[in-house]
């Protein structure tokens, strides 16, 4: 009898112990806080130049459902500073614009929780760029004839097709400012200033040739097509009255600017 009662409190203890010790752990599984997805970013930090590819990569827990990229804080697609591809983990970034800037990785899981992960980009200057450049003795009509080029290309989509960096002299700030920042104007006025000029250009790539070529003829321009390096020396024997030129300073202010000032090393 007493070992029946013990046996049974017995039982009775381990039952309760085992009931309580099993709803704790299950009680415990059901409460546990949700963790957000892991995701690393490469590189975390990379110095790259104006007009090259530079590849990121995100590394992310499989149950990741959604991996979005976002450069100098807008999506890819938005941001001025870059053109990119983004084709799921990897993104391919030509840099337009020097600076530093942040590339992101945002991996949202099933259960909805989200992590973003950053990587720092120092771009950085080429030795070389190109500009146009007008020869003109008048001051007036130069910084006319500059105002005019600035506005009625669409520079910005001309960068994105080539690869060399472009800055254009913009006569209202005083100094260059890079192609892939300016805005285009297509109802912008005083394009007579334009009839007559002759520039010469190289020899761009489609789509990029039809952006300049078409527009700057339709404005009255004679352009003539040449490798880089030819347009100084056209210029210099006045065959032409400007056209696309290498520099390596972006500070020579191209209204004062003589032929001296634009030669390439």
């Amino acid at each position: 009898m007493f070992s029946e009662s013990l046996g049974g409190q017995i039982l009775v203890g381990v039952t309760v112990a085992s009931i309580v010790g099993i709803g704790g752990w299950v009680l415990g599984r059901a409460t546990a806080p949700a963790e957000p997805p892991s995701l690393e970013i490469t590189p975390e930090s990379v110095t790259a130049q104006v007009g090259l590819d530079t590849e990121f990569n995100a590394t992310a827990d499989p149950d990741v459902s959604t991996l979005t990229w976002r450069v100098a804080g807008q999506p890819v697609g938005r941001s001025h500073v870059a053109q990119c591809d983004a084709v799921a983990a990897q993104l391919m970034c030509r840099f337009l614009v020097p600076g530093t800037y942040s590339v992101s990785a945002t991996a949202t899981a099933a259960n909805d929780l989200e992590v973003t992960r950053h990587s720092s980009v120092s771009v950085v200057f080429p030795d070389r760029y190109y500009t146009v450049f007008i020869q003109n003795p008048d001051r007036q009509v130069r910084s006319d004839a500059y105002r005019v080029l600035l506005r009625r290309i669409d520079w910005a989509r001309v960068q994105q097709s080539i690869t060399p960096l472009i800055l254009l002299y913009d006569p209202d700030k005083g100094r260059n400012v890079f192609a892939a920042e300016t805005v285009f104007e297509p109802e912008f006025e005083g394009v007579d200033v334009l009839q007559g000029l002759k520039l010469r250009i190289p020899r761009f790539a489609e789509p990029g040739r039809g952006l300049v070529v078409g527009p700057l003829e339709a404005l009255g321009v004679t352009v003539t097509e040449i490798p880089y390096a030819e347009a100084i020396l056209s210029i210099e024997r006045g065959a032409v009255d400007g056209g696309f030129v290498t520099l390596g300073d972006p500070t020579i202010d191209l209204l004062d600017a003589d032929l001296g000032d634009m030669r390439a090393e």
